[in-house]
C-alpha cells in the first residue's frame, strides 16, 4: 500500500486528488499539510487523518517516515522548491500544473527531468480523459491520415464576476500566468501528446477585469495575470493550430472542444462527455459530411491518482506525464506571454 502525503489541501486537493486516492487500488491518504490551520484541521477530521500526521510545515510531511510519496497542490510559485525538497528526501513526487511561474524557475529541475532519481508525475489531468486516450490511439494508427490542423476552445466563467477576490491566481509573482497556466497548459500538453512538438507560437493575451477586491478588504488591487489568450501554433510536423482560452466566458461552466482534422477525417471531443468521441472517418462519412458519436472503450478509463499509484507499484503506465513534460509546457507558456507582449511570432526551437 502506497502512503501518500498531500501538501496544500485547498480546492484542487479536495475536488480531485483526495477523492481519487480514496477510490484507488493500492494507495491511501496518509498525511496532509497546509499553512491554514483551520482548513488543515477540517480536512484532517473529514478524512480521519490522525493529528500527528497533520502538518503545518511541508518539510515535516516530506520527512515523515510514514509518507512514501508527496503530492504538491500549492500555489504555483511553491512547486519547484517543494519538488526539490521531496526529491532530495527520496520521495516520489506528483506536482500540480503548471510546473512553476516561469521557465527560468522551472529550469532548476532540468537535471532531474533529464535523469530522474525518483518516480515523478505532472498533474496534466486531461491526459486521463478517456476520449483523449482513445483519440491518441486513433491518431497513432493513422486513421485520420495526415494531420492538417487542430482547433481548440476552452471557455470558463470562473473569473467573470468582478466580486471575486484578488487571490494568488491574479498576482504574477505567485501565479506567473493566469488562464494560460490554469487552463491553457492542459490544452498545450494535449497538443504535444496528440499532435507533436510545437515549433513557434503567436499570441494575444489580455485582462478583462482590471481590478478586484483585495483579500479581507474592500480596497481594490490590480489584476496582473491573463484572463484570456488566443494563439496560433505551427508544429514541427507542419500541422497548424488555433487555440482560444478564457476564464471570463459568461454562461460557460467548463466548456472545452478539441477538434483534429486530417486528410481522411476528423475527431472531436469535449469535456462535458469524456467517454464520447465525435468522428467522421473514411470514405462513407466523408462523402456525407456527417459526424457521428462513438463510445470510448472502458479500457481507456484510468484516474490520474490511480496511474500515480500504479507507477509507484511498478506497473506499466501508458502516456504518463512527467516533470520533463512540465518543463516543455512551461517554456511554451513563457513564449506565449512574450509573443503577446511583443506582438510577434516566437520560436520554440
Amino acid at each position: 500500500m502506497v502512503n501518500i502525503g498531500i501538501i496544500g489541501v485547498g480546492g484542487i486537493a479536495n475536488s480531485t486528488h483526495i477523492p481519487q486516492i480514496l477510490e484507488s487500488n493500492g494507495g491511501q491518504l496518509c498525511a496532509i499539510c497546509d499553512i491554514d490551520k483551520k482548513r488543515l484541521r477540517q480536512t484532517g477530521k473529514k478524512y480521519h487523518i490522525p493529528p500527528e500526521l497533520q502538518f503545518e510545515n511541508y518539510l515535516d510531511l516530506i520527512n515523515c517516515e510514514k509518507v512514501d510519496a508527496v503530492e504538491i497542490c500549492t500555489p504555483n510559485y511553491l512547486h519547484v522548491k517543494m519538488a526539490q525538497d521531496a526529491i532530495a528526501a527520496g520521495k516520489a513526487v506528483n506536482v500540480e500544473k503548471p510546473l512553476s511561474v516561469n521557465f527560468g524557475e522551472a529550469s532548476k529541475l532540468n537535471s532531474f527531468a533529464a535523469n530522474p532519481t525518483v518516480p515523478n508525475m505532472m498533474c496534466f489531468s486531461y491526459r486521463f480523459m478517456p476520449a483523449v486516450r482513445y483519440a491518441k490511439e486513433i491518431l497513432d494508427k493513422g486513421m485520420l491520415g495526415k494531420i492538417i490542423s487542430v482547433n481548440v476552445e476552452y471557455l470558463k466563467s470562473s473569473a467573470f464576476s468582478k466580486d471575486r477576490r484578488l487571490e494568488w491566481r491574479f498576482i504574477k509573482k505567485y501565479a506567473g500566468t493566469g488562464v494560460l497556466g490554469d487552463l491553457g497548459v492542459h490544452l498545450i500538453d494535449m497538443a504535444q501528446l496528440l499532435i507533436g512538438e510545437m515549433k513557434r507560437v503567436c499570441a494575444t493575451c489580455g485582462i478583462v477585469i482590471k481590478e478586484r477586491p483585495k483579500e479581507g478588504s474592500k480596497e481594490l488591487g490590480a489584476v496582473e495575470t491573463d484572463d484570456y489568450c488566443n494563439f496560433l501554433v505551427d508544429f514541427e510536423n507542419g500541422v497548424t493550430g488555433t487555440f482560444s482560452i478564457t476564464r471570463c466566458a459568461i454562461g460557460h461552466n467548463n466548456t472545452i472542444k478539441y477538434q483534429i482534422f486530417g486528410t481522411k477525417g476528423v475527431i472531436s471531443f469535449d469535456l462535458t462527455r469524456t467517454d464520447i468521441l465525435q468522428v467522421c472517418l473514411g470514405e462513407i462519412d466523408t462523402e456525407s459530411c456527417g459526424m457521428h458519436e462513438i463510445k470510448v472503450p472502458k479500457r481507456f478509463s484510468i484516474s490520474q491518482e490511480q496511474m500515480f499509484i500504479d507507477l509507484l507499484n511498478g506497473k506499466e503506465c501508458s502516456l504518463l506525464p512527467t516533470i520533463a513534460d512540465g518543463l516543455k509546457c512551461q517554456k511554451i507558456l513563457d513564449a506565449l506571454l512574450l509573443s503577446s507582449e511583443n506582438k510577434q511570432w516566437v520560436d520554440l526551437i
